[in-house]
C-alpha cells in the first residue's frame, strides 16, 4: 500500500508545476546535467504526502541518475531513489523507507517517441 501512494505521488508530480526541490525538478535537472545526476531535498505536496505515509516528518531525499540516453534530444531512462530516514516499523525501530523506479522522460515532460 505504501509504495502505491508514494508512486502515485511521484507520478503525479510529472504533469504539475511546483517550487523548488520537486521531484519533476530532479528529473529534469539529471536529463540537464553532464554528469546525467541530480539530488536534492524533496518539498512540498510531494514529501507531505511520504510523511503522512511513512510517519516521519525528516526531509524526504531524491536521487536521479541516468541509465541510458536516448537518440531523441533530450530524452533519457531515469532511475529515481527517494529516501525518507527514521521511518518508524511496526516493530517499534526506525529505519529508512527507500522507494525505486524507473521512467523514460524528456525535457518536455512526455515520454521519447522512439526508444532508440
Amino acid at each position: 500500500m505504501r509504495k502505491t501512494i508514494l508512486c502515485f505521488a511521484c507520478l503525479s508530480m510529472l504533469s504539475g508545476a511546483a517550487h523548488a526541490d520537486t521531484i519533476k525538478e530532479l528529473l529534469m535537472a539529471a536529463i540537464r546535467s553532464p554528469s546525467g545526476t541530480s539530488r536534492g531535498i524533496i518539498e512540498g505536496k510531494e514529501a507531505d504526502t511520504v510523511h503522512q505515509t511513512t510517519g516521519s516528518t525528516d526531509p524526504l531525499r531524491g536521487e536521479v541518475t541516468t541509465i541510458k540516453h536516448y537518440k531523441q534530444e533530450g530524452c533519457s531512462r531515469l532511475a529515481l531513489k527517494l529516501i525518507q530516514p527514521n521511518t518508524p516499523t511496526k516493530q517499534g525501530i526506525k529505519t529508512d523507507f527507500e522507494l525505486h523506479y524507473e521512467l523514460n522522460l524528456c525535457q518536455n515532460g512526455k515520454p521519447p517517441a522512439d526508444l532508440n
